[in-house]
């Protein structure tokens, strides 16, 4: 599946995904969880449309997305989990806390995957066409191959009539003898070392060290800096729970582009933040890093 061209239908899923968050926050559980289920259809019926596979029912246009290899095993396991909560909501009424908040973030992660898949929903071509197509890449590596051997045997004739001339010989030597005379005027020019000069050199290498050693133990210690802190910031109004759960209660809510003190991860959907000097609760999800 390629990424989604269509803007319009990205904001109607974003807005989905938001209307079944905020009828969890109403403890509207049952509308949540149908909300969740048709954001998930509309979903699969944008994919089948683009892969070129024939709408029919839901659950069997999941496991055809699955088999033509557009969505992978854990998506369509997640499709399906949607689907069966949804479908338990609208036909026997079930109004679960639980159940709404599995929807709502097996949906909130699946939205992601559905952006960032790179897989092409192109129509498949067909086995005779991709053996002409192989065939054909076949006879082109050949013809290349002779044409390399070819160039080779020639290029390799070719050397072997041209023989080195008087020409080459001198180009040759000169760069030897260059190197021969700069030898002997190196060593010619160089003055014999002091015998005095290298009896006292062992003294001032002493000297040295010891000064060296000093200096050393003189210089104090640097401290290191401690690595910056990551800030958060929010990116649209964001509720403070006393715990990692929809059905804790609500004891604050933070504006969109609101720096928050964070404090760590509690686990894939929640992290931990200090809100009036008490730890609380957050939806990752809606938490971005502030650029510095």
């Amino acid at each position: 599946m390629g990424k989604i061209d269509n803007q319009g239908n990205w904001e109607k899923i974003q807005k989905s995904v938001q209307e079944t968050e905020r009828l969890m926050g109403q403890k509207k559980y049952n509308l949540s969880m149908i909300k969740a289920r048709q954001t998930m259809e509309f979903m699969v019926k944008l994919q089948c449309d683009k892969a070129g596979i024939i709408e029919s029912t839901t659950d069997q246009m999941i496991r055809d997305l699955y088999e033509e290899k557009v969505i992978s095993k854990s998506t369509a396991e997640h499709y399906l989990q949607i689907l069966s909560i949804g479908n338990k909501a609208t036909k026997e009424g079930d109004n679960s806390a639980y159940n709404a908040n599995q929807a709502y973030h097996v949906l909130s992660q699946e939205i992601y995957s559905f952006v960032d898949s790179d897989k092409a929903s192109k129509p498949r071509r067909s086995t005779a066409t991709r053996q002409q197509q192989s065939q054909q890449t076949q006879s082109r590596k050949r013809q290349s191959s002779s044409s390399s051997s070819a160039r080779s045997s020639k290029s390799s004739r070719s050397s072997k009539n041209a023989g080195l001339n008087t020409d080459d010989l001198i180009k040759l030597f000169i760069p030897i003898v260059l190197v021969i005379i700069l030898i002997f005027l190196i060593k010619v020019l160089t003055p014999d070392k002091d015998p005095t000069s290298e009896t006292t050199t062992p003294e001032a290498q002493v000297t040295t060290t010891t000064e060296a050693e000093v200096t050393t133990e003189a210089v104090p210690e640097v401290p290191t800096e401690t690595a910056a802190q990551v800030i958060y910031k929010t990116t649209t109004t964001l509720n403070v729970r006393s715990g990692p759960s929809i059905e804790t209660d609500r004891i604050g809510k933070l504006d969109p582009d609101q720096t928050v003190n964070f404090v760590r991860d509690h686990d894939d959907f929640w992290a931990v933040i200090l809100y009036n000097d008490q730890e609380a609760y957050v939806a990752k999800e809606y938490l971005t890093v502030a650029a510095e």
